[in-house]
């Protein structure tokens, strides 16, 4: 019996249709629409996270430097409660600024002019606003690593270990647990095995050759060259007081912190110190501590008031020495960097701004709130 075999036919074979296709096609786009969405969405997310991130990064660094320099405010390197003397005359406007620095610190409101520094459109220079433009200086004594070793007569010459950073015309302190003293250098010379600090009278700026303790510097006695202070052991009989505790000098600057152009068209942050010129106050080159502020302002609290005021209602009545604390306000912007344009944008389309407000006690003054 023979079996017949039948070949199989091929199976057979079919495509997509255009139908099917255009159906893919559109579920495609669909879904790269919608990854596109959320890319988007999330790359708009890590710009406003990362510019509000910088934000707070240059509001963290400011008020940490800031805040330093307050506490710091009208502080020396012997003590706090020593007596201060200024025996700078006060015959011109520009020691009366140097004569400001017993009081520690200083405010200045955004009309008022701030030597040394000038407002304008300057890389530096202060933003010309009347308000938001707030400025403070910092009355410091520090580099208190120079020794007095010998002042045991009423003379000008104090011998110190060294005069590393001191210059002829500067403005320094010379200060122990009793007394500080303020004086600017006349003289730098070779004495016994250290170095000669001179503070002469006349033109100099001094009002005596000697160390001379008043209330006020009208009360100083520019022709005296007898009895005077001396800063170190001595039976000297024209000391009419002897220093019973180590001696330094230490400059005398201020920190100036203040609103300004930055190089890239905005504002930013700046740290300045006043020098201590011979003849009006000079800043030196100032610092840029923070991309994006655009406005700061400072308010004081008094001892015994309990409302903070503006720098203008501070007055002779109520001096600077006063001052127990400061309120700042600093308004920080987005700026564009690595990130720009929508990306540096609120909801409103406005760049991102953040206003922080940070409160600092004058360490220097504790015992007085």
């Amino acid at each position: 019996m023979q079996i017949k075999r039948h070949a199989r036919s091929p199976r057979r074979q079919t495509g997509v249709s255009l139908i099917e296709l255009m159906i893919a096609l559109v579920l495609g786009l669909l879904v790269v629409a919608g990854a596109s969405a959320v890319f988007m969405s999330n790359k708009q997310t890590y710009g406003t996270s990362e510019t509000i991130n910088r934000i707070q990064e240059n509001e963290r660094t400011s008020f940490e430097l800031m805040s330093r320099d307050l506490r710091e405010a009208g502080g020396n390197p012997c003590s706090v409660r020593a007596r201060r003397v200024n025996h700078l005359t006060v015959a011109t406007s520009t020691n009366d600024w140097w004569n400001s620095s017993a009081d520690g610190i200083r405010g200045y409101g955004g009309g008022e002019t701030t030597p040394g520094t000038a407002k304008g459109s300057g890389v530096g220079q202060r933003i010309t606003r009347a308000t938001g433009n707030d400025v403070v200086d910092i009355h410091l004594a520090a580099d208190g690593n120079i020794r007095v070793l010998e002042h045991d007569n009423p003379s000008a010459n104090v011998q110190v270990s060294n005069s590393d950073g001191l210059n002829v015309g500067d403005v320094v302190m010379i200060c122990n647990m009793d007394y500080q003293m303020v004086f600017r250098i006349t003289q730098l010379n070779s004495a016994g095995g250290g170095i000669g600090v001179q503070h002469n009278g006349g033109s100099s700026g001094n009002c005596s050759q000697v160390f001379q303790i008043f209330d006020d510097v009208a009360d100083c006695n520019p022709g005296a060259s007898g009895d005077g202070y001396c800063f170190t052991a001595s039976t000297n009989p024209n000391c009419d007081e002897v220093g019973q505790s180590p001696a330094q000098i230490s400059r005398v600057f201020a920190a100036r912190w203040y609103i300004g152009n930055n190089a890239r068209g905005g504002t930013s942050l700046y740290r300045t110190e006043v020098t201590n010129a011979t003849g009006a106050p000079t800043a030196a080159a100032p610092v840029e501590i923070a991309e994006g502020a655009t406005a700061m302002t400072i308010t004081y609290l008094r001892q015994g008031q309990t409302a903070f005021v503006p720098a203008a209602t501070i007055t002779a009545a109520d001096a600077w020495a006063n001052v127990v604390a400061a309120r700042v306000s600093i308004t920080f912007t987005g700026t564009e960097g690595a990130l720009r344009g929508t990306y540096i944008e609120g909801t409103d389309g406005e760049a991102l701004e953040r206003t922080v407000v940070n409160v600092v006690t004058l360490r220097n003054r504790e015992e007085m709130l």
